[in-house]
């Protein structure tokens, strides 16, 4: 990648936030926070779902609930899907059904906290609404639960999936 394509790049994915916290802010002042906030984790959800099936469309993963692709290639459209935005993450398989989902770098946390308003919008609330309906677009078994986060201190955030065992 050379210089131009760098510079084309950082504006891309910081036009992706600033469209997101421009938006955000104007629902805001026409609708109030709590409706601004309803309708963000809306559109973010949908957002995701929608480039996980065109994820899996070009991948070639068949994206049916009753046979679901395995843990490691749903961990791997996720660390896909967050790529996207510049969101540095990696999934790492314990076994064939768990894997420990980790996010170490968020432009999404780092915008609020330089907005100083890391304390209004409840970063754990977000990303757990927008996970679980991603994994639920992909395989809704799959459980879910956060052990680490940012907003509580931690240096990353961190998510164990796990599929349930099948018998």
């Amino acid at each position: 990648m050379g210089a131009e394509d760098a510079v084309i790049e950082e504006l891309r994915l910081g036009a992706i936030t600033a469209i997101d916290g421009l938006w955000f802010l104007a629902v805001e002042e026409a609708l109030g926070f709590e409706k601004a906030f309803e309708l963000d984790l809306e559109v973010w959800s949908r957002y995701g779902i929608v480039l996980l099936k065109r994820l899996a469309k070009r991948l070639g993963v068949n994206l049916d609930r009753e046979d679901p692709p395995p843990l490691k290639t749903v961990s791997d459209m996720l660390v896909t899907l967050c790529t996207i935005d510049g969101t540095e993450s990696a999934g790492e398989m314990q076994d064939a059904d768990t894997c420990v989902f980790r996010v170490f770098r968020c432009p999404w946390w780092d915008n609020l906290q330089a907005a100083v308003r890391s304390d209004v919008v409840d970063c754990e609330v977000v990303d757990n609404t927008m996970f679980r309906r991603w994994l639920d677009a992909v395989d809704p078994a799959i459980g879910m639960e956060i052990t680490r986060s940012k907003p509580r201190g931690d240096a990353h955030c961190e998510w164990v999936l796990r599929r349930p065992v099948s018998k």
